[in-house]
């Protein structure tokens, strides 16, 4: 599997010129994202911020977005659709990697998630409608990966490549291993401190979130390495919505026909998606500037 993905991996160039475009972009695609949380939180018996407070944490998230993107532009990291670093020719190939990878890892991911002891404990009374579940897995995918990913493994990358890094410029594989795994622990750390007020919350519970999470944490790190933030960002939404709209609701319902169902329609995907991953090698070709 990882040799089919070395073969379809780009190449961010390094001492790119700040991409103002993409910064605005991605600024309004965070409070954007933060926005379609509401309605989940709604029916959490959550707190729910007035506009005005997401208007200001996006405002003070807007500085830390400007950073992370300029690192990642010294680090060989990014968006490259979003900073169009690919090519017409190049874009199609790289859309069809990074939906099927995303989709095997989220196929994969829900399935481990739905063994993994402790992981979930979901109230068929009270479980949520599916349209709010899907905007709520558009904010992780968008809001958590500009801060895991484009912020912490950039910055983390960058503070490494201060101390060890290739000729080009570039991080070696050992920072940026650092950086993405200690990413990944943070991520799964956090998930740790939003369940610790759940009433009845287990250590094994815990310990299960911290590893389901921390582990997701670090495999999106590495998409973003290999092929892009927008590849970490979608993998992230359908790892959330195929495990919360599809199989959970197969998990709880009685109907043999539904979980059939949704059994083939995930394996008839994974199928696709593992077919498209064995086409041919992708890359962005490094700028000079």
């Amino acid at each position: 599997m990882t040799s089919l993905l070395e073969q379809k991996i780009i190449s961010m160039p390094t001492r790119r010129i700040f991409n103002w475009r993409a910064f605005g972009f991605l600024v309004g695609l965070y409070f954007v994202g933060n926005l379609a949380g509401i309605p989940l939180l709604m029916v959490s018996d959550m707190p729910v911020e007035p506009v005005e407070a997401w208007l200001l944490a996006t405002a003070i998230s807007a500085v830390l977005i400007g950073i992370g993107l300029f690192l990642a532009s010294r680090t060989g990291l990014g968006a490259p659709l979003i900073e169009g670093q690919l090519s017409k020719a190049e874009t199609p190939d790289w859309l069809r990697t990074v939906i099927a990878i995303s989709i095997l890892t989220a196929i994969v991911g829900s399935l481990i998630a739905l063994l993994l002891p402790g992981s979930f404990n979901p109230n068929p009374e009270r479980y949520p409608e599916s349209w709010r579940l899907i905007l709520a897995s558009i904010k992780a995918g968008i809001v958590e990966e500009i801060f895991s990913r484009l912020i912490m493994v950039s910055l983390f990358a960058w503070l490494g490549s201060r101390v060890s890094r290739r000729a080009d410029g570039r991080p070696s594989r050992l920072v940026l291993w650092t950086a993405i795994i200690l990413a990944g622990l943070m991520f799964g750390w956090a998930h740790v401190v939003d369940n610790l007020s759940i009433p009845g919350a287990t250590l094994e519970m815990l310990t299960s979130i911290f590893s389901l999470n921390a582990t997701f944490g670090i495999l999106f790190g590495w998409f973003f390495w290999k092929f892009g933030l927008e590849c970490a960002m979608l993998a992230h939404f359908l790892v959330d919505a195929i495990f919360s709209t599809l199989v959970v609701p197969a998990y709880l319902s009685e109907d043999p026909l539904v979980w059939i169902g949704v059994g083939s329609g995930l394996i008839i995907a994974g199928l696709i998606s593992w077919h498209v991953l064995t086409g041919t090698r992708l890359g962005v070709k490094p700028s000079t500037t």
